[in-house]
């Protein structure tokens, strides 16, 4: 048993970041110290570019795609939850690796419903072929599904690393009200959960004004940690001291401090 006195205060392990496509949630992520990117989407030149352009992008960083097997061939669509894994454990199993980032939930969450259905002995069919469908989730895959996503998060959460999981965000119309509401993007009762099991669940938005290609363009990025009323179900909160709406570049000046 540890005591009180042994708790010192550290940057934060495990981070959910939200936004629509092209907010800055990779960006974010490859600030954290020496990260490993699961690249699930493909779209790491943007933020490289962008960090590297400004010289912040110093320290080492690492990635990988689930998308290639180690021989170089592509991998089966009924595999590719099983080599997010292998490429997950090698991170966690890594000396040099500090940070460990699932980008995106969005398509990691589809790996997880194919494994779901080889699970559950209806396996989709590989390649691509329009004239086959998948097979449709049943109210029994449900059960299957979530408890590949909690346990997947809680072994990373586990493993000693820094964890970061970037997620898209989905807006629907309460009916009810008329007005639109802010989710998380990942189906069934997972996302009612989700926030929960991080430290740091923060929004990450982009607001632009002027005309694009123009001298009077402006995009202004930020970080929200307390939600309106729109993003009340997102489970928005932070331990880091930063408030409740700050500028992305304190995120590199909050790894400094916990140094």
């Amino acid at each position: 048993m540890k005591s009180s006195t042994d708790f010192l205060p550290s940057l934060p392990q495990s981070f959910l970041l939200i936004g629509a496509p092209g907010t800055g949630k990779t960006t974010i992520a490859l600030q954290l110290p020496k990260p490993f990117i699961l690249d699930c989407d493909g779209n790491l030149n943007g933020p490289v570019k962008f960090l590297t352009s400004g010289s912040r992008l110093s320290q080492p960083w690492f990635y990988d795609t689930p998308f290639t097997l180690k021989d170089g061939k592509p991998t089966p669509r009924v595999k590719l939850l099983e080599r997010c894994t292998e490429l997950l454990s090698e991170a966690a199993n890594s000396p040099d690796v500090e940070t460990i980032v699932i980008d995106s939930l969005t398509s990691f969450v589809q790996f997880v419903f194919i494994q779901t259905l080889v699970n559950q002995k209806r396996p989709p069919a590989d390649g691509f072929n329009v004239a086959v469908s998948d097979s449709a989730f049943e109210q029994r895959d449900w059960g299957v599904f979530f408890g590949l996503m909690q346990r997947t998060i809680f072994w990373l959460k586990g493993c000693g690393k820094r964890i970061v999981i970037c997620a898209h965000i989905k807006t629907d119309k309460d009916e009810m009200k008329g007005t639109l509401l802010n989710f998380i993007n990942v189906p069934g009762q997972i996302r009612d959960f989700l926030s929960g099991w991080f430290e740091e669940a923060w929004q990450v938005t982009v607001e632009t004004s002027g005309v694009p290609g123009t001298s009077s363009f402006k995009e202004t990025r930020k970080i929200l940690t307390v939600p309106d009323s729109r993003s009340a179900n997102l489970g928005l909160k932070t331990s880091s001291g930063l408030g409740a709406c700050f500028s992305p570049d304190d995120v590199s000046k909050l790894v400094a401090s916990k140094k």
